[in-house]
């Protein structure tokens, strides 16, 4: 969305303009250094998908693509479309590697480019996909770079759900089903699974109206206290003994 893009980046702030010190933290220990988080074996991964033109069959229980009407897609194409970018996926690393998280939950693997920079972090991660041609996909990259802290769940999310123990996460990231009710959901659900310090992450907040709307309804939350945007990225933690406050950082 090109407007909603444009009001970011006019108040989107740097350090100067943060009043919590969790959040200037975050900014200049986390958003400033994600660089430092070059996973050269998973960006040589990125290439070798990009460079894949065959295509496999697509079950999409989701909002479906904006590209493409056909349940026919090309790696290639997923790579480039569906897989997150190096700059977010180093920024998800970072924040496991810095905090020191131990458990994520990944709603949405596509091809495993998100999954392996969060494991790449140190993270044992559980990861539901829901399209089985892609959910092989994605295994198979896993194994290549022989990463072996992930458990992938395939089939219908409200399936995978009932898999899930009661167990809570310290990452939580949503990529899944790009719907406004079905975000809704999916924060109302996860919550029951986030401490006071998770980080849930939902990407993809300005990818249409009905995400810009859900995203509102999330950081507008009395059980959310503090929330962060980064563009394309959102970002929310309960932190039950902060003020509750809305963050737009550059990034």
């Amino acid at each position: 969305m090109f407007k909603s893009g444009l009001k970011y980046k006019f108040k989107a702030v740097n350090a100067h303009g943060i009043h919590s010190p969790f959040v200037f933290e975050f900014y200049n220990e986390v958003l400033k250094k994600a660089h430092l988080s070059e996973k050269k074996e998973i960006e040589k991964l990125r290439k070798q998908l990009l460079a894949d033109h065959s295509e496999i069959e697509i079950t999409d229980f989701g909002a479906g693509s904006r590209i493409h009407n056909s349940n026919k897609r090309k790696i290639s194409d997923l790579a480039k479309h569906a897989a997150i970018s190096k700059k977010y996926g180093r920024l998800l690393s970072r924040v496991v590697e810095y905090y020191d998280l131990k458990n994520a939950l990944e709603l949405g693997t596509s091809l495993g480019i998100g999954t392996l920079y969060i494991s790449s972090g140190g993270a044992d991660i559980t990861t539901l996909e829901g399209c089985p041609e892609i959910a092989r996909n994605a295994q198979a990259n896993i194994d290549k770079l022989g990463f072996t802290s992930v458990d992938m769940k395939v089939g219908e999310f409200e399936s995978s759900f009932s898999q899930l123990t009661n167990k809570e996460y310290d990452l939580i990231y949503i990529d899944g089903n790009h719907e406004e009710e079905a975000t809704i959901k999916y924060f109302e659900k996860f919550l029951n699974h986030a401490h006071n310090d998770t980080f849930l992450v939902f990407d993809d907040i300005r990818w249409s109206e009905g995400m810009e709307k859900a995203w509102q309804k999330i950081i507008q939350s009395e059980k959310i206290h503090v929330s962060i945007e980064l563009l394309r990225m959102g970002i929310v933690l309960k932190r039950k003994e902060q003020e509750k406050q809305h963050f737009i950082l550059k990034f």
